[in-house]
């Protein structure tokens, strides 16, 4: 398994784990990240918590089902997944999708550990540093992806060097005493 397979299934197992408790108990998950004193700065522990409306309940499992689209999508697109059969294409193609889908959900990740950071910064719930550990991670794995896991390495026979490298920000001193024999 490459590392974009690896990158798009472990944020869809994310999503997954954010997505089923929303869709099934959007109640709970309400209840467990808001309290009473709301637009208090510091949260006081013995306050009760508030009932989740309707439209909470809606917006939460809209959430859910968003996320598992984006989880499933994300699997689809970086082609870790095979839709075609294998009699269509017996060589393996790497997905012309895989790098934008890759780049897509590593901002999400980025921006839903930077709210999830925020928030407990202002509210100490352990709820949202959960999010935060975990979004955390899969931006930084993502990133990653984007900056080295895509395509193979193409190593040459003759020096065993990667070709794909260039000489930025570093001089390749060998090289240049090379050419000039």
């Amino acid at each position: 398994m490459d590392a974009i397979s690896a990158y798009s299934f472990t944020s869809c197992a994310w999503h997954l784990l954010q997505a089923i408790p929303l869709i099934i108990w959007p109640a709970a998950i309400n209840g467990l990240l808001t309290y009473a004193g709301e637009q208090g700065a510091v949260p006081v522990p013995s306050m009760p918590m508030q009932p989740s409306s309707s439209v909470e309940n809606y917006f939460a499992r809209s959430l859910g089902l968003a996320l598992l689209a984006l989880g499933m999508v994300t699997v689809v697109l970086t082609g870790s997944l095979p839709l075609g059969s294998m009699v269509e294409s017996p060589t393996e193609t790497p997905s012309p999708y895989a790098a934008a889908s890759v780049l897509l959900t590593t901002l999400h990740h980025v921006s839903a550990a930077f709210y999830c950071w925020a928030r407990y910064n202002k509210t100490q719930q352990t709820g949202f540093l959960l999010g935060f550990v975990g979004s955390a991670v899969l931006a930084a794995f993502g990133t990653w992806c984007v900056l080295f896991g895509g395509g193979k390495a193409r190593v040459s026979r003759r020096t065993g060097a990667d070709k794909r490298t260039s000489g930025f920000p570093f001089r390749n001193a060998e090289a240049e005493k090379r050419k000039g024999r």
